[in-house]
Formats: structure tokens, sequence, C-alpha cells
């Protein structure tokens, strides 16, 4: 039998009437900084969207996930490492297992404080996964040895991830880019970013805990270890594990009924001429201008026309890869709604 996991979600808060998440928040509060003092409430409202959308990613992972929202960066994605440090501390007695962050600290001399802190939640039986700075090779507190750090990157196949925990950075999570929360029951591509992997991770965490909720952070880096299809790698091993998108070149004949109204619904909602090329370039080119922002009025654009309605968190980039991918989401979302019926 599976337990409920509770996980704090450390970010820029979370859109708790979501329709896809309004059942998983359980609760949260804000930690800001008010001139020399570090305040906090019950104000967890994101005005980023990045928060959102992590949650979602944890979700995706673990549907019965209960995720506490804690604000700890602004509208801009902003935080010194005091507010850090005191939302962390707030949860040293409190009765959640798993932390999730997805921020960072470069400088290493400002975080021997934000290190003992993190010390001290490991002892009290917390398990702490946090992203790696985009760009970077170490950062904090993802380098730590008492949290788990994670890198993301296109592995040999999206459910796969590498994992040493001899290694600063112990998990390299595959993280192509899936359609997550934004706040207001919207959704956008989000991923090829360490946030999507560290919480796609968290969510395999927290399912792992509903089964063997006494686990230590000693016995998950072995059974991840068990569980990971490579234990030791070096930066040439990542480019050639790398696996690159199927266009799904001649799937449909050039006079399907469902890929010209496909195509048509593109154009539409990107406002295209007749005459752009959507059939020869990939939709992600600059010649018909998809983007991660825009895929959500695509996804509603083929729902009027199709009379269907996507599964959004289980799409991901590379359903919007060319006019022939998108199509062959279009026919199986009709396929498995007519068998549902």
């Amino acid at each position: 039998m599976k337990n409920k996991v509770k996980a704090v979600l450390m970010d820029t808060g979370v859109d708790k009437n979501h329709e896809y998440l309004k059942d998983n928040i359980i609760g949260g509060m804000s930690f800001s900084c008010d001139d020399e003092y570090i305040t906090a409430d019950d104000n967890y409202e994101d005005e980023n969207g990045h928060g959102t959308s992590c949650a979602s990613v944890i979700k995706r992972e673990f549907k019965d996930v209960e995720i506490f929202a804690v604000k700890v960066l602004d509208e801009m994605g902003r935080t010194n490492i005091q507010i850090l440090e005191e939302a962390l501390k707030y949860f040293l007695d409190k009765n959640f297992r798993l932390i999730n962050l997805s921020l960072s600290v470069i400088e290493n001399e400002e975080v021997e404080d934000l290190y003992g802190i993190c010390g001290k939640l490991k002892e009290k039986g917390k398990i702490i996964v946090c992203s790696l700075a985009n760009g970077f090779e170490k950062s904090y507190p993802a380098s730590f040895d008492n949290v788990i750090g994670v890198k993301g990157f296109i592995l040999e196949d999206e459910n796969s991830f590498w994992y040493s925990k001899d290694k600063d950075i112990q998990c390299i999570m595959d993280n192509n880019p899936y359609m997550n929360c934004k706040p207001g029951n919207s959704y956008a591509l989000f991923g090829k970013c360490n946030s999507q992997a560290a919480g796609k991770l968290t969510g395999k965490i927290a399912r792992m805990l509903s089964e063997e909720p006494e686990m230590t952070f000693e016995s998950l880096n072995d059974k991840l270890e068990r569980m990971a299809c490579r234990n030791n790698w070096t930066e040439r091993d990542l480019q050639a594990s790398k696996r690159y998108p199927d266009f799904k070149k001649n799937l449909y004949d050039k006079n399907s009924p469902i890929l010209l109204k496909t195509a048509d619904a593109v154009k539409e909602a990107l406002k295209l001429d007749k005459s752009d090329g959507i059939y020869e370039y990939g939709l992600f080119s600059r010649k018909i201008g998809l983007t991660y922002d825009n895929c959500f009025e695509v996804l509603k654009k083929l729902e009027g026309k199709f009379n269907i309605k996507f599964d959004y968190p289980n799409i991901s980039r590379y359903d919007f890869i060319s006019i022939e991918t998108l199509t062959d989401l279009v026919a199986k979302t009709l396929s498995y709604q007519k068998d549902n019926i």
C-alpha cells in the first residue's frame, strides 16, 4: 500500500487554484526580507510561475504527493541566502521528510552556515533535493554532500537517470521539456533546465518514500544507485548518450484530413500565411515560429477544431517537433477519447 508523502517546495510560491494542482496543495507560507529582518506570512501566491511549474513536475511523477509551498523567491526569481537559511531552519522540527529546492548560491564563501543547516536537516531525517545552477559546474546547496544535487540533460531514454552518491552532483536526470502548469490554469513547455530535473527526481523519491516511509538518506542513495542506468560518467559520456527527436516524416499522407486540419489549426494559432512551409520545416524553426510559450495556444486551437481535450501534463516537446508529430498527438487523443466514451 502506498502512503501519501508530504513535500516542501521552496520556490516562487504556487497557484493553489490550478485545476491540475489544487488537490495536492496542502498549504504554504512566504519568507521575505523587510529591511533588516526576515518576516514570514501566509501569502504564497506565485507571481512568477516557476514554482507552479515545478509543482506540476513533481506531481507528474507521483500523483499522491502533498505539496507545502514555501515562497522564498520574489516575482523576479530572486532571494538572498538569509531568507533561504531561515526558511530551511523553520522545517527542522516540522513533519516533512522531503524538501525541493530549485535555487542556488554561487559563491562558496557565503555558504558555511547554509551547509550547517542542511546537515541538521539531514540529521533529522530530511531529504533535500536541489538543482544545480544552470550553466555552472558547482553551486550550493546542490553541491553539498548532505543534499542530493541534480543536473538535467537529454539522456538515452526519458525515463532514465544516472546516479552516483560519490559525485558532487549525484544525479543526471533526463529533462525533455513537458507542458507544465502556469498560474491562471494555463500551461507552457518547461524544461531543458535543472529545475525540471530536480522536480522530476523529487517526485520519484516521493514515490519511493510512499512505499518505504522509513528510508534513510543513506539507503535512498544506495537504492537510487541501483536503479540508475549509470553510476559513473564523464562529460563525453553525456554527449554520446544524447538522443535526438523523431520528426516522424511521412507518417501521414499529405492529403490526410487529420494532417490538413492540424496544419490549419497551427497556421491560425501562429497567424501564418498559407504559403508558409509548415510541412517542410520543424515547428520550432524561425520560419514557423512555435515557442515554448505559445504551444498552449496551439493546443487550445486544436481542441476547438477536433472537439478533444488534451492531457496537458503528458505532452512533451517531442510532440511539437513537426506537423507530423503534432498530428500523431491529435490522432492518439482522438482514438483514446473514442475508446473511452
